[in-house]
């Protein structure tokens, strides 16, 4: 009984886990859903992929006119960006100004259009989106998060 006693005194003592921010499925089909309807009335259709932290898709959607391939793009930006908790424009910009290692590291997105996503403070997903300029797709990017550059 003594052992039990102190099994509960000491968790009661232990400090609590701390809690992490997540992004769900409605919440990334919304931030993927404002992306397209951003690109229907823009005229440039798109290829968007919502991951979560750890790189797994919650959403992706391919505009009609959209290469497969623009589908790729899109989720090699969204996981980058998850991953690195930066925009993948950081990145492209940083090889630039030639620090060429990160050419060297596989999976990762170079191209700009690839943005985190946090809550309160955490990075929690990443969008990426594919099918214009690096530039354009960004700034799409950082309108479907209610973010603008």
């Amino acid at each position: 009984m003594k052992s039990l006693a102190l099994i509960l005194a000491l968790a009661q003592a232990a400090p609590a886990v701390a809690q992490t921010s997540t992004l769900g499925f409605e919440d990334a089909a919304g931030i993927a859903s404002r992306a397209v309807a951003a690109a229907r009335s823009s005229g440039r259709p798109i290829a968007v992929v919502v991951v979560n932290r750890e790189g797994r898709v919650l959403v992706a959607m391919r505009m009609d006119g959209v290469s497969h391939i623009n589908l790729d793009v899109a989720q090699a930006k969204a996981v980058t960006a998850a991953a690195l908790g930066a925009p993948t424009s950081a990145l492209e910009k940083a090889v630039e100004t030639g620090k060429t290692s990160l050419q060297s590291v596989d999976g990762i997105s170079l191209i700009g259009g690839g943005v985190p996503i946090s809550r309160s403070g955490q990075v929690v997903a990443g969008i990426g989106i594919s099918g214009g300029s690096p530039q354009d797709d960004e700034a799409a990017a950082l309108g479907a998060i209610g973010k603008s550059k």
